[in-house]
């Protein structure tokens, strides 16, 4: 029988594995599951389960952190929880909401990537399962007192584009300026870029050896389709995500990259500029339609998600889930090319049976 670290890379290499890996996103309300079974953390409960991949992440260490804020100046907790504010303009606090110049850009506390444990990814990576396969995060944890940065390195907030305007400038905003202030943004997105690259490149060194996946991620879509048009989307975002890209590309990486939602029209864009593994599928999104998806881009990219978090698993019984994840593999599986999972996180009205069903599933079934 095949590892798991073999079946992740297979499906990356489009090859079909023995068994299609099997993932989950976060998984939230914990204590439900804590009771269940027994297991003092997300971690533990993650290896009972017997998932296919395991991660790593920097820990942030810095000033910050003595005010509850993250790396941007901004709040994490209780924001982006299953039941946080996000970037709605009741959460406030967006440093840089009335900005209307370069000037005042660059003269932001924009964070460094000196302020944070890069060492303990690769410590965390050699505790890991020698079977299971690992990826470097890019995302960083919050050092919090009476924990070991291992323990800090287990979650924490990501480190998009898009989605870190949206945290400084608020959600509307951001939008607006793209068209009403294009310079100011593109400062900005200027001096994310350059702390994004030096944070990945320190975390990806800390971690080259030992691991194969190098995760990055931003939102830039909803259900219905791009938050902005495809020629802005290349104007402003596409150049950071190729540069992050190469550099995982160089380092010996392949490139998972995360965004929800449907954006079809440059999902090709994100396939020329490397991207190895999309997350996450939301297969009942127009534009998601799993057979077209595998025609078009099946050659290319492997598929990631795809199990439905806002029908099938928290609505339809253990059978209808396994019915879906029977079609999601026969589809997406085909030749390999597809990690089933979850199309995002574990929310508390998930029932837990069903969750099983999704795994066991995908363990069992064979073409």
């Amino acid at each position: 029988m095949e590892t798991a670290n073999a079946r992740v890379l297979k499906a990356i290499q489009h090859v079909e594995p023995d068994i299609t890996p099997v993932n989950l996103g976060g998984i939230y309300g914990l204590e439900r599951w804590q009771q269940r079974f027994g297991v003092a953390s997300e971690l533990e409960l993650r290896r009972q389960l017997d998932l296919d991949i395991e991660y790593a992440r920097p820990v942030y260490q810095g000033a910050r952190l003595q005010e509850g804020l993250g790396i941007w100046g901004t709040p994490v907790d209780g924001v982006f929880s299953s039941d946080g504010v996000g970037y709605g303009s009741d959460r406030g606090n967006f440093p840089l909401q009335n900005c209307s110049s370069v000037a005042e850009i660059e003269q932001f506390a924009w964070p460094s990537p000196d302020d944070f444990n890069y060492d303990v990814i690769a410590t965390v990576l050699r505790k890991i399962p020698e079977h299971k396969a690992k990826r470097v995060d890019g995302k960083y944890g919050l050092l919090k007192e009476g924990k070991s940065p291992e323990q800090c390195a287990q979650g924490g907030p990501w480190v998009p584009l898009i989605c870190t305007l949206f945290d400084l400038f608020g959600m509307q905003e951001t939008l607006l300026n793209f068209h009403l202030r294009p310079m100011v943004m593109e400062a900005a997105i200027r001096r994310i870029e350059e702390f994004t690259l030096e944070f990945a490149r320190r975390s990806m060194q800390a971690g080259r050896g030992l691991a194969d996946i190098y995760f990055y991620g931003d939102d830039f879509a909803t259900q219905r389709g791009l938050m902005i048009s495809p020629a802005q989307w290349r104007q402003f975002l596409k150049p950071t995500y190729r540069k992050v890209f190469a550099l995982a590309k160089s380092m010996g990486y392949r490139v998972w990259f995360h965004s929800c939602g449907t954006f079809r029209p440059v999902l090709g864009d994100l396939v020329d500029c490397g991207m190895d593994v999309w997350e996450t599928v939301q297969a009942h999104l127009p534009g998601n339609e799993p057979e077209s998806l595998k025609r078009d881009f099946g050659k290319h990219i492997t598929f990631y998600g795809a199990i439905s978090t806002q029908h099938t698993l928290p609505e339809g019984t253990a059978d209808q889930v396994r019915a879906e994840v029977r079609q999601r593999i026969r589809v997406l599986g085909e030749g390999g090319g597809y990690i089933c999972g979850s199309d995002h996180g574990i929310m508390p009205d998930v029932p837990i049976d069903n969750v099983l069903a999704l795994i066991d599933e995908a363990r069992r079934f064979r073409r």
